[in-house]
């Protein structure tokens, strides 16, 4: 007998920081690496929720490993639910402030600080870019 169930895509809960500059005039990305799922895009940064962790202690982790900053989590800003083609992911977002350290690209090939508005010349992942509609009202506005 076939087992005629389509096969259930991997399913990712995700703790996502917008790491926030002292002037709240930018944000930090990071690029992935150039092997692996979605190679070379760029992203805000995060990572996988462990079983029994919150988002914002995700955030907290992800970024002292990934970045080798430690962030302030501030508000919730958006839950993004997206479906790609092997993977379903749960986008936990989270406003950052950097309480103490130098971002570093540890887990990543490179960082940059970038406007809301320069977000839109990045090649983020699909998932990503509610977030970046959800940072619009954010936009830096000059005086």
């Amino acid at each position: 007998m076939t087992n005629t169930m389509p096969n259930p895509k991997k399913y990712r809960c995700i703790g996502v920081g917008v790491v926030w500059d002292r002037d709240r005039q930018k944000i930090l990305i990071d690029r992935r690496l150039p092997e692996g799922e979605l190679a070379g895009y760029w992203e805000f940064p995060g990572g996988k929720i462990e079983k029994g962790e919150t988002a914002a202690q995700c955030i907290k982790r992800e970024l002292q490993e990934e970045l080798a900053i430690e962030v302030e989590v501030g508000d919730h800003l958006i839950t993004v639910d997206f479906e790609y083609e092997t993977l379903r992911v749960s986008l936990i977002v989270h406003h950052c402030t950097i309480i103490s350290g130098e971002p570093q690209p540890i887990a990543c090939s490179e960082i940059r600080w970038a406007t809301v508005e320069q977000l839109d010349t990045y090649q983020l992942p699909a998932a990503n870019y509610e977030i970046v509609q959800a940072l619009r009202p954010f936009r830096s506005n000059p005086e």
